[in-house]
C-alpha cells in the first residue's frame, strides 16, 4: 500500500511541471490508465502515478474552466462595473489609512466572496473573489458603521473585478499562486454606492467570538502589543501583526509559532486527551452514574470517549482557524491518526504520513501550491527521521518517573534540536537570511508556548461565553506570558551577528551541504549506494554553480512592477538600479515586494549607482525604502528641483548625488552609459526623464523614462544624438501610452525587441492598442511585464538573450 501511496503523490507532483493544464478529454484518458494498471497485478502499483496527476489537473481545468461553467463571457465581465450577491466567507481585514496628524482618511477592509449570482443571473457554480471596499466619504462611512462586514453575512454588492493575477519576478511572493491556492478566481474592489444592500445580517459564530474578543481586549486597562498574537493563535487571524514584529520572528526563525499548523493543534488536542484521562482517573463516576453504567463507560470505553472528546476539542480549534489550509492538514493527520487507534487498525508511521499527504492531496489539490505543504511534510518527514536516528538516546535506560522525566526532556531537546538545524536551509531559501537565532529562541519559544501562551489564549476564547470575568482572566495570563517570551526574541533578533543575508549563489552552496548530511545521517543506504548519492549531489551543485556563473556577461532586468518602473542593470556582481517602482497611501510598497526581494535573492548588498528618471511616484516612490535598507553609493536624478517625492532628498544618506542631463556620461563595470536627456528641465515632469543607452560595444539597450513625442522628435532630429540613440532593445517610453513611440523615433532607434513595463489590465490601457501596432509594423518584438513578468535581457559575448519569467523561468500552469 505504501507504494501505491507514494505512486499517487509522485504523480500528483509531476502534473505540476506542465505549462499548461491539458484538455479534460485528455485528463480522462489518464483517468482510463489509472483504472486499466489497477486491474493488472503486475503494473496496479502505477496506477496511483495517473490518478494523481488526473486529480490534480482535473481540479486545474474546474478552476480555469469557472466562467465557461457558468456561461460567462469574461470580456465582457472584467473592468466592468457589475452587481454580484454572495457570502463574506472569512472575516474582514481592516487597516485604517492615517495622515501624518494620525488622522483616519479611510479604513481599507479586504475579504473574501463567495459569489452566488452575477447581475441577477443565479450561477451554476460558485464563484469565489477577493475584494477590497474602502470606506470614505461620510455617508458611506456612517452606513458601514451601521452594518460592517462580517463573515457569514450575505451581500449584495457592485463591484469591478479583473482575473487572479499578481507580480511575477524571481525572488518574489507569487500572489496569483497564493490566489490559486485559496481557490480564488478574481480580485476586486467594492464601488462606492448606496446600491449596495446588506440582505442577510446575522454574522457568523466565528465572527462573533471574535468581535469578543476584540472588545475584551479593548477593556483591558492596559494596551499591549501582544494581543495582535493573540488573535493569530486563537482565530489565525494574521493581519494586525505589525511589520515590525514579523522582523523580530523572522530573523529568530519563529514564524511558524504564529501561525495555527500541527504544532498548536496537537498541543490542544494532546491537552484534551491528559484532561479526559485525568477525568477518568480521578472523578468518582461510582457516585454519579449506575454500576452498569459506570462498567461500560470507565471500563469499557473509555479510550473512545478520550479519543472523541480531544478529536472534537481540535475540530473546534480547526473551526476557530477558519479551516485555513494548514489547520485543515493537521486535521486530516490527527483524524487518521485517531482513527486508526479507535479501529484498532495497525498503521506504520510511514503508511500514516503517505496515507495523510493523500487524503490532504484528495481533499485540497492546490495545497501542492502552498509553500506551508512542503514545510509541513518536511517538519514531519523531520521529527519522525530524528526519532528514529536517536531512538537510543532517548530511550528511557529506568522504570522510575524521574528516568522517564529525563528520558521525555532529552526527546524534546533533541527532536528540537535536529528540527532547528535543518530547518536553517529552508529558512534560508525562503527569505534568503540564515537566522543563526533560531536554535536560541525555538528551544525557550516552543515549550514556553506550547505551556503556557497557546492553551491560555484557547482557554480565553472557549471561556467567553460562560463567564468574561474567567476569559479575562486568561487573557491577562497569555498576554503575560506572551511579553514574557517576546523579550527574548526581541534581543536576539537585535543582535546583527545572529542573522546573514544569503545570496543565491550562497544558498546552493547550503542546501548542497544540508542534502549531502541528511542523505549520511538519515539514510541507512549501503556504503555503495551512499557515496553515489553523495556524489551525485556535490557534481548537480558543482555543474549548477558553474552554468549559473558563466551563463552571461551582463544583464537587465525589468522587473514587473506593475504600472511604473524598475530595472536592475548587473555586471560581476554589482548592480544599478534604474527607478524603484511606487509607493501607495495603504503602505504597499513595490521596493518592499519586489524590487529588495530581487536584490536580495541575486547577493546584491550595495548599489553602485541609483538612476531616477523622474520624480512621479510610480518610478520614485520606493526611494525611502531602498534608501533604509540597502547601502547606495551615489544617486542620480534628473529634477534637481526635487518635486514630490525627491523633494527632500537632503533626509537620505546618499554619499553621492549627481544630475542625470545630456552630457552626464559614466562608465561602469565595462559598460557605457552615455546620457541622452534632458538638456534642461521642463514643466512637464515626464519630459524630465532621464534617458540613458547602455553599452558594451556591440549590444545596446535604451531606457526611455516616460518622455513624450515631442522629446522623442528632439532626439531623433540631433545627428549626434540619433547616432547613440540606436538600440538591440528599448524598453517602451511611458509604458507604451499613445503619447510616445511615434514611427520616427522607433525607426530612430531601429530596436530588434521592445519592452512595455506596464500593469496587467490597468485603467489606462497601456500599451496602447496603436502603439502596439507601429512595433508590429516594424517588425519589433514585443514583450509585456503585464502579461509575461519580470523580462530580462542576458548578453553574453556573442549574444543577446531575452527571457521572461513566465515563459522561461517559471513556465508552469498553478504559477501563471
Amino acid at each position: 500500500m505504501e507504494r501505491w501511496l507514494l505512486t499517487f503523490f509522485i504523480g500528483a507532483i509531476l502534473s505540476l511541471f506542465l505549462p499548461i493544464v491539458p484538455d479534460i478529454s485528455q485528463i480522462y484518458i489518464c483517468f482510463c490508465f489509472a483504472v486499466i494498471f489497477c486491474l493488472i497485478k503486475r503494473l496496479r502499483i502505477y496506477s496511483g502515478l495517473f490518478l494523481g496527476c488526473a486529480w490534480v489537473l482535473s481540479a486545474g481545468f474546474a478552476y480555469q474552466n469557472i466562467w465557461q461553467v457558468n456561461d460567462i463571457d469574461p470580456s465582457a465581465f472584467f473592468g466592468k462595473t457589475i452587481t454580484v450577491k454572495g457570502v463574506i466567507a472569512n472575516i474582514p481585514k481592516t487597516l485604517s489609512q492615517k495622515t501624518k496628524n494620525e488622522e483616519i482618511i479611510k479604513n481599507v477592509s479586504r475579504f473574501n466572496f463567495i459569489v452566488e449570482e452575477v447581475n441577477q443571473q443565479k450561477l451554476k457554480k460558485n464563484i469565489k473573489i477577493r475584494l477590497r471596499w474602502d470606506h470614505k466619504s461620510l455617508e458611506l462611512s456612517s452606513l458601514t458603521k451601521t452594518k460592517a462586514i462580517k463573515q457569514g453575512q450575505q451581500w449584495q454588492l457592485n463591484v469591478r473585478i479583473k482575473p487572479a493575477h499578481g507580480f511575477a519576478n524571481v525572488g518574489g511572493f507569487s500572489y496569483q499562486t497564493w490566489l490559486r491556492q485559496k481557490e480564488l478566481h478574481a480580485t476586486g474592489y467594492v464601488k462606492n454606492t448606496l446600491k449596495n444592500k446588506l440582505i442577510q445580517t446575522q454574522p457568523s459564530y466565528r465572527q462573533q467570538l471574535y468581535l469578543q474578543l476584540n472588545e475584551l481586549i479593548n477593556s483591558l486597562a492596559l494596551k499591549s502589543e501582544m494581543d495582535h498574537f493573540v488573535f493569530a493563535l486563537t482565530f489565525g487571524e494574521r493581519g494586525k501583526i505589525t511589520p515590525e514584529q514579523w522582523q523580530v520572528l523572522q530573523a529568530t526563525g519563529t514564524q511558524h509559532l504564529m501561525a495555527i499548523s500541527g504544532l498548536h493543534l496537537g498541543l490542544i488536542a494532546s491537552g484534551a486527551y491528559a484532561l479526559m484521562v485525568m477525568c477518568f482517573r480521578y472523578l468518582p463516576f461510582h457516585l454519579l452514574l449506575t454500576q452498569k453504567a459506570t462498567f461500560w463507560l470507565v471500563q469499557k470505553n473509555s479510550h473512545l470517549v478520550v479519543f472523541a472528546f480531544s478529536s472534537i476539542i481540535a475540530l473546534f480549534y480547526a473551526y476557530l482557524a477558519g479551516f485555513s489550509l494548514p489547520t485543515l492538514r493537521a486535521l486530516v493527520m490527527m483524524q487518521i491518526f485517531i482513527g486508526a487507534k479507535l479501529l484498532a487498525v495497525k498503521l506504520t508511521i510511514t503508511r500514516w504520513l503517505l496515507l495523510s499527504i493523500v487524503c490532504i492531496i484528495l481533499l485540497s489539490p492546490f495545497s501542492l501550491f502552498s509553500v506551508s505543504f512542503w514545510l509541513s511534510v518536511y517538519a514531519v518527514t523531520l521529527i519522525l527521521l530524528i526519532i528514529w536516528r536517536c531512538r537510543k538516546l532517548i530511550s528511557s535506560s529506568g522504570h522510575s518517573k524521574l528516568a522517564k522525566t529525563k528520558a521525555w526532556l532529552s526527546s524534546l531537546f533533541i527532536v528540537q534540536l535536529g528540527l532547528t538545524l535543518f530547518m536553517l536551509p529552508v529558512a534560508a531559501l525562503l527569505n534568503h537570511q540564515l537566522p543563526l537565532s533560531a536554535l536560541l529562541a525555538n528551544i525557550v519559544a516552543v515549550p514556553w508556548m506550547s505551556f503556557t501562551a497557546i492553551p491560555l489564549c484557547l482557554m480565553s476564547v472557549v471561556a467567553m461565553p460562560f463567564s468574561e470575568t474567567l476569559a479575562l482572566f486568561f487573557l491577562e495570563l497569555s498576554l503575560s506570558s506572551l511579553d514574557f517570551i517576546w523579550q527574548w526574541l526581541s534581543y536576539l533578533s537585535s543582535q546583527p551577528s545572529l542573522l546573514i543575508e544569503v545570496s543565491h549563489q550562497t544558498l546552493v552552496i547550503i542546501l548542497a551541504l544540508s542534502g549531502l548530511t541528511f542523505v549520511s545521517y538519515f539514510l541507512a543506504l549501503p556504503k555503495k549506494t551512499l557515496g553515489t548519492s553523495i556524489l551525485l549531489i556535490s557534481l548537480f551543485s558543482f555543474v549548477y554553480f558553474i552554468y549559473y556563473q558563466e551563463s552571461y556577461d551582463w544583464q537587465v532586468s525589468v522587473l514587473d512592477v506593475g504600472q511604473g518602473l524598475s530595472i536592475v542593470i548587473e555586471r560581476n556582481g554589482h548592480a544599478i538600479l534604474y527607478d524603484t517602482g511606487a509607493s501607495y497611501p495603504s503602505g504597499f510598497n513595490l521596493a518592499e515586494s519586489v524590487v529588495f526581494p530581487y536584490l536580495q535573492y541575486r547577493g546584491i548588498t550595495t548599489i553602485d549607482y541609483l538612476l531616477l528618471s523622474h520624480a512621479d511616484n510610480d518610478h520614485a516612490g520606493g526611494l525611502a525604502f531602498i534608501d533604509k535598507q540597502i547601502a547606495i553609493n551615489k544617486i542620480s536624478v534628473s529634477e534637481i528641483k526635487y518635486n514630490q517625492p525627491l523633494e527632500d532628498l537632503g533626509k537620505y544618506n546618499f554619499p553621492e548625488i549627481h544630475s542625470c542631463k545630456q552630457g552626464d556620461d559614466f562608465t561602469w563595470q565595462g559598460l557605457t552609459f552615455s546620457v541622452l536627456w534632458p538638456v534642461v528641465i521642463q514643466d512637464k515632469e515626464n519630459d524630465n526623464s532621464c534617458v540613458i543607452n547602455i553599452s558594451d560595444g556591440k549590444y545596446n539597450v535604451l531606457l526611455t523614462g516616460d518622455i513624450s513625442r515631442k522629446v522623442e522628435r528632439l532626439l531623433v532630429t540631433n545627428n549626434e544624438l540619433g547616432i547613440k540613440l540606436k538600440a538591440d532593445v528599448i524598453v517602451a517610453p511611458h509604458h507604451g501610452s499613445k503619447t510616445s513611440s511615434s514611427i520616427r523615433f522607433i525607426k530612430g532607434v531601429s530596436p530588434d525587441a521592445v519592452i512595455f513595463s506596464a500593469g496587467f489590465m490597468n485603467r489606462w490601457k497601456m500599451p496602447n492598442k496603436t502603439v502596439l501596432k507601429r512595433y508590429q509594423q516594424l517588425k519589433v518584438n514585443q514583450y509585456s511585464t503585464a502579461e509575461q513578468g519580470m523580462i530580462q535581457i542576458k548578453v553574453a559575448e556573442q549574444s543577446l538573450k531575452i527571457e521572461s519569467y513566465r515563459e522561461d523561468i517559471n513556465p508552469y500552469w498553478f504559477a501563471n
